[in-house]
């Protein structure tokens, strides 16, 4: 399909959902940074509400006439998107070339991501391996292999039911059997709690969205959230500082000029290690609550 062929509806629907996702992106940002929310399921829970609310507020009937722009909605964005900027150009043409370059990023994210994936299998793996990942519930079924690449690696992929469990020579090699146990209990943690299920399903959303960049940002603290949780549910009843000397490994071994994988291992090494207790957690229904009011307040922005 022609992009110029779609009506006008369609690409005010766009915007609407950039529109919407930009004022709950800077709500969250503020609560999270200068009021300090705390990490946990209430902040991970809110960062996937900025990834589907926008989706149902800008699709809420009634709000896409002229009537309702100029007389009852809070703030008619077009007028803004109209303003010159000189030389002929005006701010939609600057929304236009921050949503070309922030879809451009995503593509080359997910070419790199693909390029980096975890090697095929080339190894059988041990029994005491097979052993440690399928003793796990809901493992019971899990591909083990290994692969011959030298870096400290342990990864999953797969689909609920039939997970494919891929262990590194380097990492064979160099972890404890302590070590491995609880990396794997790291992955497997990734498949309870429907977290496999919600993460792809917010995946798919975020791809949805890649012409703008704050689904690109709520969707990397989500997953920076997600791998903390499963860091705490990995090491529950244990030693933290285990997995912590385990992503400390990694983190020393990574490139420095891959600045945002080592700023979330920095993340997940001080949450496991660190001295300073964890903050309690909010109540289940400021989520809620939270989520109502963007649902109502939204729709009037248009």
């Amino acid at each position: 399909m022609n992009p110029a062929a779609w009506s006008p509806s369609v690409w005010s629907y766009f915007w609407q959902v950039a529109l919407h996702a930009s004022v709950m992106g800077v709500i969250l940002y503020i609560w999270v940074h200068r009021l300090g929310l705390p990490s946990g399921c209430t902040r991970r829970r809110l960062l996937a509400a900025l990834l589907v609310v926008p989706l149902v507020t800008a699709a809420v009937p009634g709000r896409s006439g002229v009537e309702f722009a100029e007389r009852l909605a809070w703030l008619n964005s077009a007028r803004l998107l109209a303003v010159p900027l000189g030389a002929g150009f005006r701010v939609y043409h600057v929304v236009l070339l921050i949503g070309g370059v922030t879809t451009l990023l995503t593509i080359w994210q997910e070419l790199v991501a693909f390029r980096h994936r975890p090697q095929a299998m080339r190894r059988d793996a041990p029994a005491s391996l097979e052993q440690m990942a399928r003793s796990r519930a809901g493992w019971e079924r899990c591909v083990v292999g290994v692969s011959d690449d030298p870096a400290l690696m342990v990864a999953t992929s797969g689909r609920p039911g039939r997970p494919r469990l891929i262990v590194s020579l380097g990492a064979l090699e160099s972890l404890s059997a302590d070590e491995l146990e609880v990396v794997i209990a790291h992955e497997h943690a990734h498949w309870r709690g429907g977290r496999w299920l919600q993460a792809h399903a917010l995946f798919v959303l975020r791809l949805l969205q890649c012409y703008h960049p704050v689904a690109l940002w709520a969707f990397r603290e989500y997953c920076v959230e997600l791998e903390m949780e499963c860091d705490a549910a990995a090491t529950a009843g244990g030693d933290r500082r285990l997995l912590g000397r385990v992503l400390l490994r990694i983190y020393q071994a990574t490139d420095r000029r891959d600045i945002a994988a080592r700023a979330v291992l920095r993340k997940r090494i001080d949450a496991l290690v660190g001295a300073a207790l964890p903050a309690p957690p909010l109540p289940g229904a400021t989520v809620v609550v939270a989520t109502a009011i963007m649902l109502l307040v939204l729709p009037w922005i248009v």
